[in-house]
């Protein structure tokens, strides 16, 4: 018989493991909805333990808003570097890891709190001027491509069926902006 208790994680590996708890429970209630506590049951520690990595909810859910923005721009830069190309790994992204979307989503509905909103809009407009360098598209069009981003990253989570969360439905949006697909 083993009296050592379970084995002790690495910093950071304990440090992923709430992340990705808190990413699953602010993706699903979002900043104000979601208890410290019902992350810490989801990661299998203690909530002082999280207070004292973190510091406050809005510190870690900034943190999984920042690792949201991470993977969208890790699937941006593994694509060709075209606005239908990088529709394309988005929505392969929202749908290979809808908690993607959800975060975003949940980001802008916290946007009354300011520190959240400075933050999403530093976030928000660094992925727009990496967009812009990437493909060499105009603002317009790469405020056509984010529009039609959230029209996706709705019609993702809400399970919409039929053409409405397609990519040839996003083109489509995306050629309105500029018909003769410069960019």
């Amino acid at each position: 018989m083993n009296d050592a208790g379970p084995a002790r994680l690495p910093a950071a590996a304990r440090r992923a493991g709430i992340i990705e708890a808190a990413d699953a429970e602010f993706a699903a209630n979002g900043l104000a909805g979601t208890r410290l506590e019902a992350i810490a049951a989801r990661a299998g520690i203690s909530h002082p333990r999280i207070v004292q990595m973190f510091g406050s909810k809005r510190k870690l859910f900034l943190e999984v808003v920042h690792a949201a923005y991470d993977r969208i721009e890790a699937a941006f830069g593994g694509a060709e570097p075209t606005l239908a190309a990088l529709g394309v790994a988005y929505v392969r992204l929202l749908q290979s890891d809808p908690t993607v979307g959800l975060v975003v989503l949940q980001a802008y509905a916290a946007a009354a709190d300011e520190p959240v909103r400075e933050a999403v809009r530093r976030r928000h407009l660094a992925l727009m001027d990496s967009i812009a360098g990437l493909t060499g598209a105009d603002a317009l069009r790469v405020r056509t491509f984010f529009a039609t981003g959230l029209v996706q990253t709705v019609s993702t989570a809400l399970e919409l069926p039929g053409q409405r969360a397609d990519t040839a439905w996003s083109a489509w949006i995306l050629d309105l902006a500029d018909p003769a697909g410069d960019s």
